[in-house]
C-alpha cells in the first residue's frame, strides 16, 4: 500500500487512541527500537521483547512490521513534527526581529533545545527519510510549504533592509542555512551525542561561519 498523508492521518487516530495498554506498550517500545535500528534492522523478535509481549501477541495487534512502522510514522509526523517543530519554527521564522543575527541565533537555539528533549525523534525522522521515498515526499511537501517558503520571505526581507547581501540568491541562502542547522543537530544528537558541546557557543560559532565565512582577514 502506498504511503500517503491521508493514510498517516488515518493511522494517527489509532496512534492517539490505542485499543489497550498492551497496544500502547507495543507502540512506545517500537519508537525506541525503530529509532535505534531503523526499519530494516528492527526485528519483530526485538520489538516484541522490548514491549514485553510474544511475537504472536505483536502480530495480533499489527499484521506486519510495516503496519507497526506506519503507526509510528503517523505519530512522529502528526504528533511531534507538524504541530510541534514545524509550527514553532514557522512562527519564529515569521517574527523577523529584532535583527538578522538575533533572529537566526534564536531559531537555532530553539531547535537545539527542542531536539534535546526527544533526540530519538530525530533518529526516527532520519531513518524514515532514508527508508521511504514516499515518506520523504510527504515530509518534503510539508517542509516546503511551512518552512522553506516562509524562510525565503524572511531572507528577502533582510536583504531589502540591508542586513544581508542582495547579490546572493535567497534560495541558496535558505538551502545552506537549513543544511548547516540540520548538520549541527545531527552531529550532536546522532553522530556524537557524548561529545561535549555547549549549545550557546556552537550556535553562535555556526552563525559567525555562516554570516562571515572562514576566510582569514587580510
Amino acid at each position: 500500500m502506498k504511503l500517503t498523508l491521508k493514510l498517516l492521518q488515518n493511522e494517527f487516530s489509532a496512534y492517539e487512541n490505542p485499543q489497550s495498554e498492551k497496544e500502547q506498550d507495543i507502540v512506545m517500545a517500537a519508537e525506541d527500537v525503530f529509532a535505534e535500528f531503523g526499519f530494516a534492522g528492527a526485528t519483530t523478535a526485538e520489538l516484541a521483547k522490548r514491549a514485553g509481549v510474544t511475537e504472536r501477541t505483536l502480530f495480533k495487534y499489527f499484521l506486519s512490521k510495516f503496519d507497526l512502522y506506519k503507526r509510528i510514522l503517523s505519530g512522529l509526523l502528526l504528533s511531534t513534527i507538524v504541530p510541534g517543530h514545524m509550527s514553532d519554527l514557522k512562527e519564529r521564522l515569521q517574527s523577523l526581529k529584532p535583527n538578522f543575527k538575533d533572529w537566526y541565533i534564536s531559531i537555532l537555539k530553539a531547535r537545539w533545545e527542542a531536539v534535546s528533549k526527544e533526540p530519538k525523534k530525530l533518529k526516527l525522522l532520519l531513518g524514515a527519510l532514508l527508508f521511504s521515498k514516499e515518506f520523504s515526499e510527504i515530509f518534503g511537501n510539508l517542509w516546503k510549504t511551512n518552512l522553506y517558503d516562509t524562510s525565503l520571505e524572511a531572507i528577502r526581507y533582510f536583504q531589502e533592509i540591508g542586513e544581508i547581501r542582495k547579490d546572493l540568491d535567497p534560495n541558496q541562502i535558505v538551502r545552506n542555512s537549513f543544511s548547516l542547522g540540520a548538520s549541527l543537530l545531527i552531529t550532536k544528537f546522532v553522530l556524537a551525542p557524548k561529545l561535549p558541546m555547549d549549545p550557546k557557543e556552537e550556535v553562535e560559532t555556526l552563525f559567525e561561519i555562516f554570516y562571515h565565512g572562514i576566510k582569514k582577514d587580510q
